[in-house]
């Protein structure tokens, strides 16, 4: 191998492990949108956060794959609220947890549900179509939200 084919090998094998580095994948804190809301979430104190994050994923219109991604990881702040965390729970989201009133983020339950069905079912649901796209994955991650609701109520 001489050194041009080298170099070449050398930056592409690092341009692969950042593409791993943002990888997708059918878990509720398994994608970077989520992961970001987990950091100002941590940041925060209260509900309001969250029951603001949850609300957007009820308005009218469109709704983004970011956005759902936040409102899932909301939803999990709010199942964890309730005693039914989900095990990718992130640690610095559940120590977080332990210092809020815990009774004030479980009121946002039925807010939770709501918005996580809209995110599964539709309609204007970008995350949606962007997983019946994956026939393969669909049912994954399907079964996942499926979960999410039941730890909601």
């Amino acid at each position: 191998m001489n050194r041009r084919d080298f170099v070449a090998l050398a930056a592409l094998s690092s341009f692969m492990s950042f593409a791993k580095a943002g990888a997708w994948e059918s878990g509720s804190f398994d994608n970077d949108d989520a992961l970001d809301w987990v950091g100002q979430c941590v940041r925060s104190k209260g509900t309001s956060l969250i029951s603001a994050t949850l609300t957007a994923a009820l308005a009218d219109g469109y709704l983004e794959a970011p956005e759902c991604s936040a409102a899932v990881a909301a939803a999990e702040v709010v199942a964890a609220s309730k005693g039914k965390a989900s095990k990718s729970l992130p640690k610095e989201l559940s120590s977080w947890l332990e210092k809020q009133h815990k009774e004030e983020i479980a009121k946002l339950a039925p807010v939770a549900t709501k918005a996580v069905s809209r995110i599964l079912n539709g309609p204007k649901s970008e995350l949606q179509e962007l997983w019946q796209e994956n026939k393969k994955d669909f049912p994954v991650w399907k079964s996942q939200m499926q979960s999410l609701i039941a730890r909601l109520k």
